[in-house]
């Protein structure tokens, strides 16, 4: 199957965005392509440290809860920070998630077990030890977020069996990897193993980088991200997941580079919530993450958040960034027919190089628009009578992604083209 194949839709619906903090896009966006078959899945990191506030979290605004992380023994036997998953466990299915237990963790350096577990001679004892903690304690998957230094050669063959014995139970298997880089220890068999890959879009600076201040996870690398993975990697778009962070990193004293949460900057002043810095303090604020939650829509199959116990709770609940989310979606999502109206724009080649030609049917005058991933429209016409048929030249267009739309003033129809 094509990747981008050519495809013809029909102007019969409109999609309604509802936003008082930020316009990224300027039109409303059905989308009619393979990922939202299924459902689009928010999915919610709750570290063992975290497991004290597990009862404020807002279950019903996700579909995945992550417990992070289950770490072996010498022996292979996992525990999830010495803590009882069990009453979490039944919480989340109360509310129809799907809980998944992370394993590794960026920190499992730290566990020098990894890597003599993951030995040919070791792995298979330690495979059925960690499926058997997965059925034992009724989860539905596990996430692979082994990083760095324990990305090693027995990465793939490791992620290759236990995949095998996972189906075996009937489990999902799915993994945490970077933005913008590949482990080279990372087989193509292993990336289509997983069946979807979470995207870490976010610690591009911190205090290992004390000079160097900034945003660590911007809407420009959510856009590279995407790009990286689909286009650079061969990565479905159905399989991607965008990473967003629920914290920030403090610059304000280049000998004390730390980490905060975005509720502490919300508590310090509630104007916080709606930007993305604070003197040399860095984060995600509401409208940027609300802006990267349309685009993990647009082109993904989810969003994932590193970690809910640092949104906002208790008297400042109402700047959740999860609500924002949540609420996001659900206006994204809204659809309704609009059966009178039947128009269809065909544009092809997609990929596109030099050009791009669209045909359409129908008599009534629309405009066809084209705009790129961030929102800003680079060109457009209006297509009246009999006027049905158009070649564009975009041989000065940058390569990447864009929102072809058609509109006939009141309805909107939209779909993503990629330029190579």
């Amino acid at each position: 199957m094509e990747k981008f194949p050519d495809m013809q839709f029909n102007l019969k619906s409109s999609r309604e965005r509802i936003s008082k903090r930020s316009i990224l896009i300027i039109f409303s966006l059905i989308i009619s392509t393979s990922i939202f078959a299924q459902e689009f899945k928010t999915i919610g990191y709750l570290p063992w440290y975290r497991f004290g506030i597990a009862e404020l979290v807002n279950y019903d605004k996700l579909t995945h809860l992550n417990l992070a992380f289950g770490y072996p023994d010498a022996e292979g036997y996992i525990s999830v920070g010495g803590q009882d998953i069990t009453d979490i466990v039944a919480m989340a299915h109360d509310h129809d998630l799907e809980v998944f237990l992370s394993i590794a963790g960026g920190d499992a350096t730290t566990e020098q077990y990894w890597l003599n577990l993951l030995q040919p001679e070791n792995r298979s004892a330690f495979i059925n030890k960690l499926v058997s903690f997965t059925v034992d304690h009724n989860l539905q998957g596990i996430d692979v977020d082994l990083e760095w230094n324990d990305v090693t050669q027995n990465y793939s063959p490791f992620v290759l069996e236990l995949k095998d014995t996972m189906d075996v139970y009937g489990l999902t298997m799915t993994a945490a990897l970077p933005g913008s880089h590949r482990y080279p220890e990372v087989s193509d068999e292993a990336l289509e193993a997983y069946e979807w890959i979470n995207m870490m879009v976010y610690d591009y600076t911190g205090p290992w980088a004390p000079n160097s201040p900034g945003q660590h996870s911007p809407y420009a690398k959510a856009v590279a991200a995407i790009t990286y993975w689909s286009i650079g990697q061969g990565v479905p778009e159905e399989k991607l997941t965008l990473g967003v962070p629920f914290y920030g990193y403090d610059f304000n004293d280049p000998g004390d580079v730390h980490s905060f949460t975005y509720a502490s900057i919300v508590a310090q002043d509630e104007a916080n919530a709606d930007v993305d810095q604070v003197g040399l303090a860095f984060y995600n604020g509401r409208p940027t993450i609300e802006d990267k939650t349309v685009l993990a829509l647009e082109n993904l199959s989810g969003i994932m958040i590193w970690e809910l116990g640092q949104d906002a709770f208790g008297s400042i609940e109402e700047y959740s960034l999860l609500d924002v989310i949540y609420q996001t979606i659900q206006n994204y999502l809204v659809t309704t027919e609009n059966p009178e109206l039947a128009m269809e724009l065909n544009a092809y080649p997609n990929p596109f190089d030099q050009q791009i030609t669209m045909e359409r049917s129908g008599g009534q005058k629309v405009w066809v628009r084209l705009s790129n991933i961030n929102g800003h429209l680079v060109w457009q016409q209006e297509l009246g009578g009999m006027e049905n048929k158009l070649t564009l030249s975009t041989q000065s267009l940058p390569p990447g992604f864009y929102i072809l739309s058609i509109s006939d003033g009141e309805t909107v129809m939209s779909r993503k083209l990629v330029k190579q």
